[in-house]
Protein backbone atom coordinates (compact mmCIF):
# COMPACT_ATOMS: atom_id res chain seq x y z
CA UNK A 1 0.00 0.00 0.00
CA UNK A 2 1.02 3.60 -0.57
CA UNK A 3 -0.12 5.87 2.27
CA UNK A 4 0.09 9.63 2.70
CA UNK A 5 0.33 10.66 6.36
CA UNK A 6 -0.60 14.28 7.10
CA UNK A 7 0.61 15.45 10.50
CA UNK A 8 -0.92 18.50 12.15
CA UNK A 9 1.38 18.57 15.20
CA UNK A 10 4.92 17.42 15.94
CA UNK A 11 4.66 16.13 19.52
CA UNK A 12 5.07 12.31 19.67
CA UNK A 13 1.79 12.06 21.58
CA UNK A 14 -0.02 13.64 18.63
CA UNK A 15 1.64 11.97 15.65
CA UNK A 16 1.23 8.62 13.94
CA UNK A 17 3.74 5.84 14.49
CA UNK A 18 4.61 5.01 10.89
CA UNK A 19 5.43 1.43 11.92
CA UNK A 20 1.75 0.99 12.78
CA UNK A 21 0.22 3.02 9.95
CA UNK A 22 0.49 0.33 7.30
CA UNK A 23 -0.54 -3.30 7.30
CA UNK A 24 3.02 -4.55 6.94
CA UNK A 25 6.60 -3.36 6.80
CA UNK A 26 6.57 -3.14 3.01
CA UNK A 27 4.14 -0.22 2.79
CA UNK A 28 5.27 2.96 1.04
CA UNK A 29 4.57 5.79 3.50
CA UNK A 30 4.95 9.50 2.72
CA UNK A 31 4.71 11.97 5.63
CA UNK A 32 3.71 15.63 5.22
CA UNK A 33 4.29 17.81 8.30
CA UNK A 34 1.99 20.82 8.56
CA UNK A 35 3.12 22.17 11.92
CA UNK A 36 5.47 24.75 10.47
CA UNK A 37 3.91 27.58 12.43
CA UNK A 38 2.00 26.14 15.33
CA UNK A 39 -0.59 27.98 17.38
CA UNK A 40 -0.16 31.55 18.49
CA UNK A 41 1.46 32.07 21.86
CA UNK A 42 -1.12 33.12 24.43
CA UNK A 43 -0.09 36.32 26.15
CA UNK A 44 -1.92 35.35 29.33
CA UNK A 45 0.18 32.20 29.68
CA UNK A 46 3.62 33.49 28.64
CA UNK A 47 3.69 37.16 29.66
CA UNK A 48 4.33 38.55 33.15
CA UNK A 49 2.13 41.52 32.23
CA UNK A 50 4.92 44.03 31.59
CA UNK A 51 5.08 46.01 28.36
CA UNK A 52 8.56 44.64 27.70
CA UNK A 53 7.43 41.01 27.86
CA UNK A 54 4.40 41.69 25.64
CA UNK A 55 6.53 43.43 23.00
CA UNK A 56 9.09 40.60 23.16
CA UNK A 57 6.40 37.96 22.59
CA UNK A 58 4.77 39.90 19.74
CA UNK A 59 8.15 40.38 18.03
CA UNK A 60 8.97 36.71 18.44
CA UNK A 61 5.58 35.74 16.99
CA UNK A 62 6.03 38.10 14.04
CA UNK A 63 9.43 36.59 13.20
CA UNK A 64 8.06 33.06 13.59
CA UNK A 65 4.99 33.61 11.42
CA UNK A 66 6.46 35.78 8.64
CA UNK A 67 7.77 32.76 6.67
CA UNK A 68 4.50 30.94 7.26
CA UNK A 69 2.44 33.84 5.93
CA UNK A 70 4.63 33.97 2.83
CA UNK A 71 4.09 30.23 2.27
CA UNK A 72 0.34 30.76 2.71
CA UNK A 73 0.31 33.42 0.00
CA UNK A 74 2.28 31.22 -2.42
CA UNK A 75 0.10 28.19 -1.66
CA UNK A 76 -3.08 30.21 -2.10
CA UNK A 77 -1.89 31.62 -5.42
CA UNK A 78 -0.99 28.16 -6.75
CA UNK A 79 -4.34 26.69 -5.71
CA UNK A 80 -6.28 29.54 -7.32
CA UNK A 81 -4.41 29.15 -10.61
CA UNK A 82 -4.59 25.33 -10.66
CA UNK A 83 -6.38 24.44 -13.90
CA UNK A 84 -7.07 20.85 -12.78
CA UNK A 85 -9.18 21.92 -9.82
CA UNK A 86 -12.72 23.18 -10.27
CA UNK A 87 -13.69 26.53 -8.77
CA UNK A 88 -15.86 24.63 -6.32
CA UNK A 89 -12.95 22.43 -5.21
CA UNK A 90 -10.63 25.42 -4.91
CA UNK A 91 -13.08 27.14 -2.57
CA UNK A 92 -13.54 24.02 -0.49
CA UNK A 93 -9.80 23.34 -0.31
CA UNK A 94 -9.08 26.84 0.95
CA UNK A 95 -12.03 26.74 3.38
CA UNK A 96 -11.01 23.35 4.78
CA UNK A 97 -7.44 24.57 5.30
CA UNK A 98 -8.66 27.60 7.22
CA UNK A 99 -11.07 25.37 9.18
CA UNK A 100 -8.22 23.14 10.38
CA UNK A 101 -8.18 23.75 14.10
CA UNK A 102 -4.79 23.85 15.77
CA UNK A 103 -2.97 25.30 12.77
CA UNK A 104 -5.12 26.79 9.99
CA UNK A 105 -2.30 28.82 8.45
CA UNK A 106 0.01 25.80 8.48
CA UNK A 107 -2.72 23.72 6.81
CA UNK A 108 -3.29 26.34 4.14
CA UNK A 109 0.46 26.77 3.60
CA UNK A 110 0.91 23.03 3.21
CA UNK A 111 -2.12 22.42 1.01
CA UNK A 112 -0.10 23.11 -2.15
CA UNK A 113 2.54 20.51 -1.24
CA UNK A 114 -0.10 17.92 -0.34
CA UNK A 115 -1.92 18.41 -3.65
CA UNK A 116 1.37 17.98 -5.51
CA UNK A 117 2.14 14.80 -3.58
CA UNK A 118 -1.29 13.25 -4.13
CA UNK A 119 -1.01 13.97 -7.85
CA UNK A 120 2.53 12.63 -8.19
CA UNK A 121 1.53 8.99 -7.63
CA UNK A 122 -1.46 6.83 -6.81
CA UNK A 123 -2.16 6.62 -3.05
CA UNK A 124 -4.28 3.94 -1.43
CA UNK A 125 -5.08 5.90 1.73
CA UNK A 126 -4.64 9.23 3.53
CA UNK A 127 -3.92 9.00 7.28
CA UNK A 128 -3.75 11.51 10.10
CA UNK A 129 -3.52 11.20 13.88
CA UNK A 130 -7.06 12.46 14.54
CA UNK A 131 -9.85 13.74 12.32
CA UNK A 132 -11.24 15.93 15.08
CA UNK A 133 -11.10 19.50 13.80
CA UNK A 134 -9.04 18.39 10.77
CA UNK A 135 -11.34 19.28 7.89
CA UNK A 136 -8.53 19.23 5.34
CA UNK A 137 -8.07 15.44 5.38
CA UNK A 138 -11.66 14.37 4.50
CA UNK A 139 -11.80 17.04 1.81
CA UNK A 140 -8.57 15.82 0.18
CA UNK A 141 -9.89 12.27 0.31
CA UNK A 142 -13.05 13.34 -1.47
CA UNK A 143 -11.32 15.48 -4.11
CA UNK A 144 -8.79 12.78 -5.00
CA UNK A 145 -11.10 9.82 -4.36
CA UNK A 146 -8.78 8.29 -1.74
CA UNK A 147 -10.02 6.65 1.50
CA UNK A 148 -8.94 8.39 4.69
CA UNK A 149 -8.43 7.11 8.25
CA UNK A 150 -7.22 8.44 11.58
CA UNK A 151 -4.74 6.76 13.92
CA UNK A 152 -7.13 7.01 16.86
CA UNK A 153 -9.74 4.92 15.06
CA UNK A 154 -8.19 1.72 16.41
CA UNK A 155 -5.63 2.70 19.05
CA UNK A 156 -4.13 5.32 21.33
CA UNK A 157 -0.71 6.91 21.73
CA UNK A 158 0.09 9.23 24.65
CA UNK A 159 3.19 10.28 26.58
CA UNK A 160 1.74 13.29 28.41
CA UNK A 161 0.68 13.91 31.99
CA UNK A 162 -0.66 11.00 34.05
CA UNK A 163 -3.80 13.00 34.91
CA UNK A 164 -4.75 13.59 31.28
CA UNK A 165 -4.04 9.98 30.39
CA UNK A 166 -6.48 8.81 33.06
CA UNK A 167 -9.02 11.48 32.14
CA UNK A 168 -9.31 10.90 28.41
CA UNK A 169 -6.86 8.43 26.86
CA UNK A 170 -7.48 5.31 28.96
CA UNK A 171 -11.31 5.62 28.88
CA UNK A 172 -11.25 6.16 25.12
CA UNK A 173 -9.01 3.10 24.67
CA UNK A 174 -11.40 1.03 26.78
CA UNK A 175 -14.34 2.34 24.72
CA UNK A 176 -12.53 1.12 21.59
CA UNK A 177 -12.01 -2.23 23.32
CA UNK A 178 -15.68 -2.42 24.32
CA UNK A 179 -16.68 -1.82 20.71
CA UNK A 180 -14.26 -4.36 19.22
CA UNK A 181 -12.05 -1.70 17.57
CA UNK A 182 -8.95 -1.62 19.75
CA UNK A 183 -5.84 -3.00 18.03
CA UNK A 184 -3.02 -1.33 20.01
CA UNK A 185 -2.08 1.18 22.69
CA UNK A 186 1.19 3.07 23.21
CA UNK A 187 2.36 4.81 26.37
CA UNK A 188 5.26 5.55 28.71
CA UNK A 189 7.04 3.01 30.88
CA UNK A 190 4.94 1.32 33.58
CA UNK A 191 1.58 1.79 31.85
CA UNK A 192 0.85 -1.82 30.90
CA UNK A 193 -1.33 -2.27 33.99
CA UNK A 194 -3.49 0.68 32.90
CA UNK A 195 -4.10 -0.95 29.51
CA UNK A 196 -4.48 -4.55 30.69
CA UNK A 197 -7.29 -4.95 28.12
CA UNK A 198 -5.12 -3.94 25.15
CA UNK A 199 -4.25 -6.70 22.67
CA UNK A 200 -0.90 -5.01 21.98
CA UNK A 201 0.43 -2.46 24.45
CA UNK A 202 3.82 -0.84 23.85
CA UNK A 203 5.79 0.94 26.55
CA UNK A 204 8.08 3.42 24.80
CA UNK A 205 10.86 5.51 26.28
CA UNK A 206 9.44 9.00 26.67
CA UNK A 207 9.54 11.47 29.53
CA UNK A 208 6.07 12.73 30.40
CA UNK A 209 5.25 16.36 29.66
CA UNK A 210 2.24 18.60 29.25
CA UNK A 211 0.44 17.45 26.09
CA UNK A 212 -3.13 18.55 25.29
CA UNK A 213 -5.69 15.77 24.82
CA UNK A 214 -7.81 17.78 22.41
CA UNK A 215 -7.93 15.01 19.80
CA UNK A 216 -9.83 12.79 22.25
CA UNK A 217 -13.65 13.06 22.39
CA UNK A 218 -13.88 13.91 26.10
CA UNK A 219 -11.65 17.00 25.90
CA UNK A 220 -12.76 20.59 25.50
CA UNK A 221 -11.83 22.45 22.34
CA UNK A 222 -11.86 26.08 21.32
CA UNK A 223 -12.54 27.43 17.86
CA UNK A 224 -9.88 30.09 18.37
CA UNK A 225 -7.17 27.94 19.98
CA UNK A 226 -8.25 24.30 19.54
CA UNK A 227 -6.26 23.35 22.66
CA UNK A 228 -8.01 24.62 25.79
CA UNK A 229 -5.83 25.04 28.86
CA UNK A 230 -8.53 23.88 31.27
CA UNK A 231 -10.68 20.91 32.20
CA UNK A 232 -14.24 20.56 30.84
CA UNK A 233 -17.13 21.61 33.06
CA UNK A 234 -19.11 18.67 31.71
CA UNK A 235 -17.44 15.52 30.44
CA UNK A 236 -18.34 14.13 27.01
CA UNK A 237 -18.90 10.43 27.67
CA UNK A 238 -20.12 9.38 24.21
CA UNK A 239 -16.83 7.55 23.50
CA UNK A 240 -15.62 7.20 27.05
CA UNK A 241 -15.74 4.09 29.26
CA UNK A 242 -13.44 3.81 32.33
CA UNK A 243 -11.92 0.34 32.80
CA UNK A 244 -13.22 -1.64 35.83
CA UNK A 245 -9.90 -1.57 37.65
CA UNK A 246 -11.39 -2.49 41.03
CA UNK A 247 -12.98 -5.69 39.73
CA UNK A 248 -9.87 -6.66 37.77
CA UNK A 249 -7.21 -5.92 40.38
CA UNK A 250 -8.98 -6.79 43.66
CA UNK A 251 -6.81 -9.32 45.46
CA UNK A 252 -6.12 -11.21 48.68
CA UNK A 253 -2.44 -10.28 48.89
CA UNK A 254 -2.77 -6.73 50.17
CA UNK A 255 -5.12 -7.13 53.09
CA UNK A 256 -4.59 -6.30 56.77
CA UNK A 257 -6.59 -6.93 59.96
CA UNK A 258 -7.84 -3.34 59.85
CA UNK A 259 -9.71 -1.78 56.93
CA UNK A 260 -7.48 0.11 54.52
CA UNK A 261 -7.32 3.89 54.21
CA UNK A 262 -4.94 5.33 51.63
CA UNK A 263 -3.53 8.85 51.82
CA UNK A 264 -2.11 10.15 48.52
CA UNK A 265 0.12 13.20 48.61
CA UNK A 266 2.42 15.10 46.29
CA UNK A 267 4.91 17.95 46.56
CA UNK A 268 5.86 19.23 43.13
CA UNK A 269 6.51 22.45 41.28
CA UNK A 270 3.25 23.63 39.73
CA UNK A 271 3.74 25.55 36.47
CA UNK A 272 0.36 27.28 36.75
CA UNK A 273 1.26 28.82 40.14
CA UNK A 274 3.30 31.97 40.65
CA UNK A 275 7.04 31.18 40.79
CA UNK A 276 6.13 27.51 40.15
CA UNK A 277 5.51 27.06 43.87
CA UNK A 278 3.82 23.99 45.33
CA UNK A 279 0.19 24.79 46.12
CA UNK A 280 -1.78 21.56 46.28
CA UNK A 281 -0.13 19.29 48.85
CA UNK A 282 -0.58 18.06 52.41
CA UNK A 283 2.07 19.79 54.58
CA UNK A 284 3.64 17.73 57.35
CA UNK A 285 1.59 19.18 60.28
CA UNK A 286 -1.67 18.59 58.41
CA UNK A 287 -0.59 15.09 57.37
CA UNK A 288 0.22 14.18 60.97
CA UNK A 289 -3.15 15.51 62.11
CA UNK A 290 -4.89 13.27 59.57
CA UNK A 291 -2.88 10.26 60.67
CA UNK A 292 -3.86 10.98 64.28
CA UNK A 293 -7.51 10.83 63.21
CA UNK A 294 -7.21 7.71 61.08
CA UNK A 295 -4.67 5.29 62.54
CA UNK A 296 -6.97 4.16 65.37
CA UNK A 297 -9.55 2.96 62.84
CA UNK A 298 -7.58 1.90 59.74
CA UNK A 299 -4.42 0.45 58.38
CA UNK A 300 -3.16 3.61 56.73
CA UNK A 301 -0.96 3.43 53.62
CA UNK A 302 0.85 6.59 52.60
CA UNK A 303 1.48 7.13 48.89
CA UNK A 304 3.80 9.85 47.65
CA UNK A 305 5.87 8.72 44.64
CA UNK A 306 9.55 9.55 44.62
CA UNK A 307 11.52 10.37 41.42
CA UNK A 308 12.80 6.80 41.14
CA UNK A 309 9.27 5.37 41.38
CA UNK A 310 7.61 6.94 38.34
CA UNK A 311 8.32 8.43 34.92
CA UNK A 312 9.12 12.10 35.52
CA UNK A 313 7.46 15.06 33.85
CA UNK A 314 7.79 18.85 33.73
CA UNK A 315 6.80 19.19 37.41
CA UNK A 316 9.89 18.24 39.47
CA UNK A 317 9.24 16.33 42.69
CA UNK A 318 10.46 18.21 45.77
CA UNK A 319 11.52 16.97 49.19
CA UNK A 320 8.74 17.37 51.76
CA UNK A 321 10.62 15.68 54.62
CA UNK A 322 7.61 13.80 55.98
CA UNK A 323 8.81 10.19 55.91
CA UNK A 324 10.93 10.44 59.06
CA UNK A 325 8.10 12.18 60.93
CA UNK A 326 5.69 9.39 59.94
CA UNK A 327 8.11 6.66 61.04
CA UNK A 328 8.70 8.39 64.35
CA UNK A 329 5.12 9.25 65.29
CA UNK A 330 3.14 6.52 63.49
CA UNK A 331 5.30 3.41 63.00
CA UNK A 332 2.28 1.31 62.00
CA UNK A 333 1.65 3.48 58.92
CA UNK A 334 3.04 1.82 55.80
CA UNK A 335 4.50 3.75 52.89
CA UNK A 336 4.09 2.42 49.38
CA UNK A 337 7.90 2.31 49.14
CA UNK A 338 8.04 -0.12 52.08
CA UNK A 339 5.44 -2.36 50.46
CA UNK A 340 7.19 -2.15 47.09
CA UNK A 341 10.44 -3.32 48.67
CA UNK A 342 8.61 -6.50 49.72
CA UNK A 343 7.04 -6.99 46.29
CA UNK A 344 9.70 -6.15 43.69
CA UNK A 345 7.93 -8.41 41.18
CA UNK A 346 5.31 -5.66 40.74
CA UNK A 347 5.88 -2.37 38.98
CA UNK A 348 5.12 0.75 41.00
CA UNK A 349 1.89 1.50 39.14
CA UNK A 350 0.63 -2.07 39.32
CA UNK A 351 1.31 -2.16 43.05
CA UNK A 352 -0.52 1.14 43.43
CA UNK A 353 -3.54 -0.16 41.51
CA UNK A 354 -3.64 -3.43 43.49
CA UNK A 355 -3.57 -1.51 46.76
CA UNK A 356 -6.27 0.90 45.58
CA UNK A 357 -8.46 -2.02 44.45
CA UNK A 358 -8.69 -3.26 48.07
CA UNK A 359 -9.52 0.15 49.50
CA UNK A 360 -12.79 2.07 49.99
CA UNK A 361 -11.43 5.20 51.70
CA UNK A 362 -9.03 7.65 50.11
CA UNK A 363 -7.59 11.04 50.98
CA UNK A 364 -5.94 12.53 47.90
CA UNK A 365 -4.60 15.75 46.43
CA UNK A 366 -5.45 17.51 43.18
CA UNK A 367 -3.73 15.77 40.29
CA UNK A 368 -3.15 12.24 39.10
CA UNK A 369 -3.62 10.56 42.49
CA UNK A 370 -7.06 12.14 42.99
CA UNK A 371 -8.16 10.96 39.58
CA UNK A 372 -6.73 7.47 39.98
CA UNK A 373 -8.39 7.07 43.40
CA UNK A 374 -11.72 8.00 41.81
CA UNK A 375 -11.50 4.86 39.64
CA UNK A 376 -11.99 2.58 42.67
CA UNK A 377 -15.37 3.45 44.18
CA UNK A 378 -15.76 4.12 47.89
CA UNK A 379 -15.14 7.64 49.17
CA UNK A 380 -12.40 9.92 47.89
CA UNK A 381 -11.77 13.16 49.82
CA UNK A 382 -9.74 15.48 47.59
CA UNK A 383 -7.73 18.42 48.89
CA UNK A 384 -7.47 21.04 46.14
CA UNK A 385 -6.77 24.73 46.71
CA UNK A 386 -6.52 25.91 43.12
CA UNK A 387 -6.32 24.45 39.64
CA UNK A 388 -8.38 23.59 36.58
CA UNK A 389 -10.38 20.94 38.44
CA UNK A 390 -11.41 23.54 41.02
CA UNK A 391 -12.21 26.17 38.38
CA UNK A 392 -14.65 23.91 36.52
CA UNK A 393 -16.04 22.24 39.68
CA UNK A 394 -14.92 18.85 38.35
CA UNK A 395 -15.14 17.13 41.74
CA UNK A 396 -18.88 17.74 41.90
CA UNK A 397 -19.62 17.56 38.18
CA UNK A 398 -17.88 14.44 36.87
CA UNK A 399 -15.18 12.85 39.05
CA UNK A 400 -17.78 10.34 40.26
CA UNK A 401 -18.25 9.06 36.69
CA UNK A 402 -15.04 7.00 36.80
CA UNK A 403 -16.50 4.43 39.19
CA UNK A 404 -19.48 5.84 41.04
CA UNK A 405 -17.18 6.95 43.86
CA UNK A 406 -18.33 9.51 46.41
CA UNK A 407 -15.97 12.42 45.75
CA UNK A 408 -15.77 15.24 48.30
CA UNK A 409 -13.75 18.42 47.78
CA UNK A 410 -11.91 20.29 50.53
CA UNK A 411 -10.37 23.65 49.71
CA UNK A 412 -8.75 24.44 53.05
CA UNK A 413 -6.90 22.55 55.76
CA UNK A 414 -9.80 23.02 58.15
CA UNK A 415 -12.32 21.71 55.64
CA UNK A 416 -10.15 18.67 55.02
CA UNK A 417 -9.85 17.85 58.72
CA UNK A 418 -13.59 18.28 59.22
CA UNK A 419 -14.57 16.10 56.24
CA UNK A 420 -12.09 13.36 57.16
CA UNK A 421 -13.37 13.38 60.75
CA UNK A 422 -17.01 13.24 59.62
CA UNK A 423 -16.61 10.64 56.87
CA UNK A 424 -13.86 8.38 58.20
CA UNK A 425 -13.37 8.90 61.93
CA UNK A 426 -16.83 9.41 63.42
Amino acid sequence: MRIAVIERFSDPSRTCDTKRVGADGGDDIHVVQLCCGGPLTRLDSQSDGSLHSIVRILWSEARRFAPLLWRCIRSLAEILTDSDLSIHDKRRLIASGLATRGGPLAALAGARDIVRLLRSMRFDRIDCFSLRGFALVPLLGEVFNIPHRDYLFSGTRYFGEFTFELLAVVPYAYWLHSNGRLLFTQGCADTRCLYYFSPAHEELVHRRSYVPITEYPSARTSRAWFDVHAFPEHLDTTKWVPPPYKAIYRNQTFRWPKELCIICNKYTSEPSAWFRRAVNFLPVPLLLDLLQLLTAHYQVIYVRPQPQDIVGDHQPIRDLGEFEAIRSRFPDVLTIQQIHACHPELSFNELQIRLFANCERFVSVLGGSALLASYFGGTNIVYAREGWEVSCNAYDNWYHLFSGAKVLHAGTHRQLRDIVRREFAS
